[in-house]
């Protein structure tokens, strides 16, 4: 019993060594290991950012090599007086407070998984992808979400820019063609009447003073909520379109 007694420290201090040097060793792996993955890691959110969430992976396998259909809503978002915000800036300030705007927007869109589908001069163009679960009035949720943003930032857009920015929407969903375009530039393109619609609907908003305004058939596939007044604008012809169009004006509950 004394000699083991006397030789406990040791045999415990070789262990305790052997149990360092293991987590020396592990420390290191994991070192390497992050180190590896940091570039692809980067890639990814590269490649998230320039696609949006979810793209990805559908393009490095191809699914977009050829035109696929898919079901997606779609709300085309411009800027309200942008001629006049362009002359009283000028083009730099403008830009500049542009550029304020779609960080703000995709701040927000991010909350409500949407995605980018492209910016044009002042216009973004945003759009979800109608899985089951998905519900049209999410959008209408994003664009009042959109408005808060930028009342809570009023501060900074009348320091900056002498007036805070409003914009209009109009939104429209139903069957779309997913393709991937381009060799120096690739992308995915969508094509169809949905998106010519939802942007034709936002062109009407300053012609009915709305900031919003939403297809019949999109409203239709919103089933009972209880948060907002769809307001009946009528059945439109809009250009390029054979058929009328119904549209909607939106508005909060409670809020008139």
């Amino acid at each position: 019993p004394g000699r083991d007694v006397r030789r406990a420290p040791l045999d415990s201090l070789h262990c305790d060594g052997r149990h360092v040097a293991a987590t020396h060793a592990s420390l290191d792996y994991l070192g390497i290991y992050s180190l590896a993955l940091a570039p692809g890691i980067s890639f990814i959110n590269q490649m998230n950012k320039k696609f949006g969430h979810g793209a990805l992976i559908p393009l490095l396998m191809g699914k977009y090599r050829q035109p696929q259909e898919e079901n997606r809503l779609f709300m085309f978002m411009d800027l309200k007086s942008s001629t006049t915000h362009a002359e009283n800036l000028g083009h730099l300030k403008y830009s500049a407070m542009i550029r304020d705007c779609f960080m703000d927007i995709n701040r927000v869109l991010i909350r409500y998984q949407g995605e980018i589908y492209q910016y044009v001069g002042d216009e973004i163009v945003v759009n979800w992808l109608m899985i089951k679960r998905f519900n049209p009035v999410q959008s209408v949720d994003f664009f009042f979400a959109v408005k808060r943003r930028f009342q809570s930032r009023k501060e900074h857009y009348h320091s900056k820019y002498g007036f805070l920015p409003e914009f209009k929407a109009g939104v429209h969903s139903g069957i779309v063609t997913a393709v991937e375009v381009g060799e120096i530039k690739r992308d995915i393109a969508y094509h169809g009447d949905t998106i010519n619609t939802a942007a034709r609907i936002q062109q009407v908003c300053n012609q009915y003073q709305q900031s919003l305004l939403i297809s019949g058939e999109t409203i239709g596939k919103t089933g009972d909520q209880h948060t907002y007044d769809f307001i009946p604008i009528g059945e439109l012809a809009l250009r390029g379109k054979l058929k009328p169009t119904k549209i909607f004006g939106v508005q909060i509950k409670n809020d008139k």
